[in-house]
């Protein structure tokens, strides 16, 4: 238990509720979705979880924690499968929730059950006699079963996530509106949430005896409650748009070894030298396969094969080489450097200093100077 605070107790339970308002929301929203309905539900999972906490406290501070377990809200193993579904919603429209599929959700009924038998509610009241009875144990091994759970659905979600990021690149030159931010947002940050919050929790156990809880446990849960309904808030106002399903691009294998298509390589550079495709921002993989008159997945297999890059990287290579020329050109007074990237079919300042730092090892300010000082020498 915690030193109880009122007004935390009072921002943890009105933004809580704030967002279990906001799941039933998204889940009842048109279109239904299944991204829809599973963030709701992930939503919800995190929601309950930040009003457990109030009011385990508040009955316990009445003298009526017994009552409480018999309305325990937590529903730890529901949380896992959630976050997994959401994110294969996300990174793959094609994706149908099978009955196979609901097996996931088994562990989530049962603990439902067992949270209304004897065996928890002694488990749980057992937790602070001295010495702790075997039943406890039962209750503690459900608890710390959940907690195993709900970290390995995380990073399974968030290697998901990982890998579709890096199929996007295969595909498009630009990844700022077709990455989909904010649907990648909720994933993010639930997982990242719970794997945070037992390094902590496990560390000030081990390390500083629990003397710390009373400094970031509360303060946790204000910050949950306040996401949780944010990210209810805006998946209620913002419409899903379908990702590109990108199922029939299938990655390269690293290791796959083949001789290189220097047919491909002179007819790509040609492309690349005289019609310039890279100066448009909304270049993807499909534009660039008609421009060399094959299919997507042949382009994407090439590419991999002979440019020891992928789409979104070369792209990006020739668009770094025409800014750094406009750079050295007598024209390059005229626009600002932001300019002269979008000139060179970049469309946002956040990707162009991200490449242009990766290319470089020099911010292009930083380049822009040292292209200066050595004009300065030769003259």
């Amino acid at each position: 238990m915690i030193t109880s605070n009122s007004v935390l107790f009072t921002i943890i339970s009105v933004f809580a509720l704030q967002a279990i308002v906001l799941s039933v929301l998204i889940f009842l929203k048109r279109p239904r979705t299944l991204a829809h309905k599973f963030l709701a539900m992930l939503t919800f999972f995190y929601a309950i979880m930040a009003l457990n906490i109030v009011l385990v406290n508040i009955l316990k501070d009445n003298d009526m924690l017994g009552v409480f377990r018999y309305i325990q809200l937590e529903m730890l193993y529901g949380i896992g499968p959630a976050l997994y579904f959401y994110t294969k919603s996300v990174t793959t429209p094609s994706f149908k929730f099978s009955r196979k599929d609901a097996i996931h959700f088994l562990p989530l009924i049962l603990e439902f059950i067992f949270y209304r038998t004897s065996i928890y509610r002694n488990g749980a009241d057992g937790l602070y006699s001295t010495p702790m009875p075997t039943v406890s144990y039962a209750y503690l091994t459900e608890q710390w079963i959940g907690v195993i759970s709900i970290i390995s659905y995380s990073i399974i979600s968030l290697r998901l996530l990982y890998k579709h990021q890096n199929l996007l690149k295969e595909y498009y030159s630009k990844l700022d509106k077709r990455s989909h931010n904010w649907l990648k947002t909720p994933i993010i940050i639930y997982a990242s949430f719970f794997i945070l919050w037992n390094i902590i929790t496990e560390i000030d156990r081990f390390i500083f005896d629990r003397n710390l809880k009373e400094y970031y446990f509360l303060p946790t849960f204000v910050g949950l409650a306040i996401l949780c309904s944010w990210i209810g808030f805006k998946g209620y106002l913002r419409k899903y748009k379908s990702s590109l399903d990108l199922e029939v691009i299938k990655k390269i294998p690293n290791k796959q070894l083949v001789e290189k298509d220097q047919q491909f390589v002179q007819k790509l550079e040609e492309l690349m030298q005289h019609k310039k495709p890279y100066l448009n921002p909304d270049l993807n993989l499909t534009k660039l396969s008609e421009l060399l008159q094959m299919k997507p997945k042949q382009v994407s297999l090439k590419i991999n094969q002979n440019c020891s890059q992928n789409f979104y990287d070369l792209v990006n290579s020739y668009r770094i080489v025409a800014f750094i020329e406009r750079l050295k050109s007598s024209d390059q007074n005229k626009l600002s450097l932001l300019g002269l990237a979008y000139e060179c079919g970049f469309n946002s300042k956040s990707t162009f200093n991200l490449v242009f730092k990766k290319t470089t090892q020099l911010t292009p300010s930083q380049y822009l100077k040292k292209l200066k000082n050595e004009s300065e020498k030769k003259h």
